[in-house]
């Protein structure tokens, strides 16, 4: 299996130049944005930042993947009419050119038309905090065109930090954007997709431990994405994961799917697979102890039952008949399970079952 290094699909389709069809995706319905943004923790700081921000009159300049942007941006402008009710909270779309100079004007020209540039002030983001004229106002600037410099813009209009005012807030979803923006992504681990994940496949018949290995595998599979964790999220992912997620991305990487599944695999059932071996010793240690010592494939000698892999307690177990049938069994599936992960390989839904069972 070829190695993948650990992106999203989103970040695995931006580089390959290819774009998510998002018309085969399940939209996300106001519940799972309710969810997303008021329980998932990195979601909540996310947007708690932002407010912090606002509550010392400054702006902010943030960047969402596409995906995210717009059901953000409303989202935002309800929280906000809520927290602040003085204040009158506006969505600006900015498709200009790459000048902060027009962006002022236009920007003046909607919500402060009596605003005349200070060319004394070198900085027009400077020179509109200092005039003052967005008092009673927090603009939502959904920015469908880049500004190269925009971290520079809000720090020269944070610079002048009036005790009142108005704030603006830019929404990018440029490609590659600079670190000093707020990234979404920076606020979001795999267990707040996770997290997400359990809540959709709450009302699925899966047991507790394989919605976790599910959700798990949402995660690593979707990134920071709400769109694709609700899509995802299902229990065909568990049941037929390679049908159901090409159902969504037909063009989707196998190699980097099944890098994925074997992760969690891993995470998942190796413990158990380690926990079967310790039990199975403790239960036949002294008839072990009778058959040792014997030798391992590199020609080193086993003289104590801990020490004795799955592979050569399952082979010498039942060859010198220690082990109960059932005893065996369980055995079997524990070392057909920890062979195959050894070897990059992935197991069944059927062998994946097997295995959680061995924890009950």
């Amino acid at each position: 299996m070829v190695e993948k290094s650990r992106l999203s699909l989103l970040n695995n389709y931006a580089i390959s130049g290819e774009n998510l069809d998002y018309g085969n995706l399940r939209p996300l319905e106001e519940s799972d944005l309710q969810s997303w943004w008021d329980t998932v923790p990195g979601a909540r700081h996310f947007i708690k930042e932002v407010f912090s921000a606002l509550d010392l009159h400054r702006s902010v300049a943030l960047h969402l993947a596409q995906s995210e942007a717009e059901n953000f941006i409303n989202i935002l402008q309800d929280k906000l009419r809520r927290r602040y009710l003085s204040q009158t909270i506006e969505i600006f779309d900015y498709d200009g050119v790459d000048d902060i100079e027009i962006f002022v004007e236009g920007l003046t020209e909607k919500y402060a038309p009596n605003f005349l540039r200070d060319f004394t002030v070198d900085e027009p983001m400077a020179d509109l905090a200092e005039q003052n004229v967005l008092t009673g106002y927090i603009i939502i600037v959904r920015l469908n065109s880049k500004i190269s410099n925009l971290s520079d813009a809000v720090a020269d209009f944070n610079s002048i930090n009036p005790e009142v005012g108005g704030s603006i807030i830019f929404v990018t979803a440029e490609d590659n954007p600079p670190p000093s923006l707020m990234r979404f992504s920076d606020y979001l681990t795999p267990y707040d997709v996770q997290f997400f994940a359990i809540t959709l496949l709450e009302d699925t018949n899966l047991s507790p431990q394989i919605k976790l290995y599910t959700a798990t595998l949402v995660a690593k599979l979707a990134g920071s994405s709400a769109i694709l964790a609700k899509n995802f999220a299902r229990i065909e992912l568990f049941m037929d994961g390679e049908k159901f997620i090409k159902k969504i991305i037909p063009s989707l990487d196998e190699d980097f799917f099944y890098r994925a599944v074997w992760e969690c695999q891993i995470q998942f059932l190796l413990p158990i697979v380690e926990e079967v071996r310790g039990r199975i010793i403790e239960k036949y240690k002294g008839q072990l102890k009778s058959i040792l010592p014997v030798t391992d494939a590199f020609g080193a000698l086993i003289e104590d039952p801990y020490d004795l892999e799955l592979g050569m307690l399952f082979h010498h177990g039942n060859r010198n008949n220690i082990f109960s049938i059932a005893d065996s069994e369980i055995l079997k599936v524990a070392h057909v399970a920890r062979n195959l992960l050894a070897h990059l390989e992935v197991l069944t839904r059927n062998s994946v079952e097997n295995v959680f069972a061995l924890a009950d």
